[in-house]
């Protein structure tokens, strides 16, 4: 029997869901989250290690933080970011787990 996750009529939800998953269709969004799975890193850190503007990495940051994938935090006079929670952590294993199955028909 399948898991249910959603109720299918609850539109705030859905909307929810599915910002998320245009937040996640995004290489560099991706790459960000990726680095942020390993620890808190600042914008400057992240543009340094990625090889990105800082103001591409800022935007990056402020589209993740708005569907609550990352959070931030102030320390002195830098902004740290991190993943959201556990939860954000576990989706981004997920997707690349399963990304790395080949499709059916590849090679």
């Amino acid at each position: 029997m399948t898991e249910k996750y959603i109720d299918l009529s609850d539109q705030h939800t859905l909307e929810r869901v599915t910002d998320i998953f245009k937040a996640l269709s995004d290489i560099n969004r991706i790459r960000i989250m990726e680095l942020l799975a390993s620890g808190e890193a600042s914008v400057g850190h992240i543009s340094h290690s990625l090889s990105l503007s800082q103001s591409n990495v800022s935007h990056q940051l402020k589209l993740l933080k708005s569907v609550k994938l990352v959070k931030s935090k102030r320390q002195g006079q830098s902004m740290i970011y991190s993943l959201d929670d556990q939860h954000v952590s576990t989706l981004l294993k997920q997707a690349i787990h399963h990304a790395s199955h080949p499709i059916e028909g590849e090679k």
